[in-house]
């Protein structure tokens, strides 16, 4: 090939690739096509796993709950007792979770202030009359605050949670008020002295939560156990004890606010992360 050929040969070339640059991007094709299909295969990328778990962090929430329930008291001697309403049981709890041995996320603490009703009553026979009677009284009906503390065991997806409590609570009975002919007309509104206004017990609660977050939705059945009595055991007889303990159930449905993050990375976590990612840089 003479030399004019070649140099005719390369104009046109350099004139094609001129034209070539000159297209639009979206009509460039690449030269070379990378075919991945030889290096990484359907059964490599069956084997790939992305972690799309829940990762809980410590955090906390303040909640609201309102409850309605039953009252009733266990006796000793046995009384025959209908169940009480319990029209209003409400408060507030502060709840805080964390990891048990630092990697189960499973475990919280929850303390609150509750303001309830509990008591007793019982039914009238046939013909209108009270076989069984406290001194006379047929209903009697308790106003009492109280502070519950409680672990609290949770399993979560990232909006439903299973719920379960359990612990003690401290109460004060601080307002009485009774029915029938109780034998002291003049205390019907008002404690004896051989009744006793502190109360403390067990609380146990196993419930739902739907998870929106920062909020949660908890719904739960409440048991309440009193250990201390609600009058003095030898106040009639000597010889012949009497107790009495409360003893009620009450659902409730909680509204919990989450005060800080319960899964992904915190502004702090995310600053600390970026510390690194620079000093490794530097280094």
């Amino acid at each position: 090939m003479s030399k004019r050929l070649i140099i005719i040969y390369l104009a046109v070339m350099a004139f094609a690739v001129t034209l070539r640059a000159q297209e639009p991007a979206d009509t460039l094709r690449p030269v070379v096509e990378i075919e991945f299909r030889d290096t990484v295969s359907n059964a490599y990328l069956d084997t790939v796993r992305i972690d799309n778990r829940l990762q809980l962090n410590d955090y906390s929430m303040i909640g609201v709950n309102y409850g309605i329930g039953t009252a009733k008291t266990t006796f000793n001697p046995p009384k025959t007792q209908g169940s009480l309403t319990i029209p209003a049981y409400y408060g507030i709890t502060f709840t805080k979770y964390g990891k048990f041995f630092g990697y189960m996320p499973y475990f919280g603490i929850q303390i609150g202030l509750f303001k309830g009703t509990d008591g007793y009553c019982f039914k009238p026979n046939d013909e209108g009359e009270y076989n069984v009677t406290v001194e006379g009284a047929t209903k009697v009906v308790y106003d009492f605050v109280e502070v519950p503390m409680v672990a609290q065991f949770h399993i979560d997806s990232r909006n439903f949670k299973l719920i379960a409590d359990g612990g003690m609570y401290i109460g004060y009975r601080y307002k009485i008020h009774r029915e029938g002919n109780f034998q002291y007309p003049d205390l019907m509104d008002k404690f004896t002295d051989y009744e006793y206004k502190w109360d403390y017990g067990f609380k146990v609660a196993a419930g739902v939560g739907l998870v929106f977050s920062p909020f949660e939705l908890h719904f739960k059945l409440n048991m309440r156990y009193g250990l201390g009595d609600l009058y003095r055991a030898d106040y009639a007889s000597k010889e012949y004890y009497r107790f009495a303990t409360p003893f009620d159930l009450i659902f409730t449905v909680g509204l919990h606010y989450q005060i800080s993050l319960r899964s992904g990375k915190t502004k702090s976590q995310i600053k600390e992360q970026a510390r690194r990612i620079v000093y490794e840089g530097e280094n």
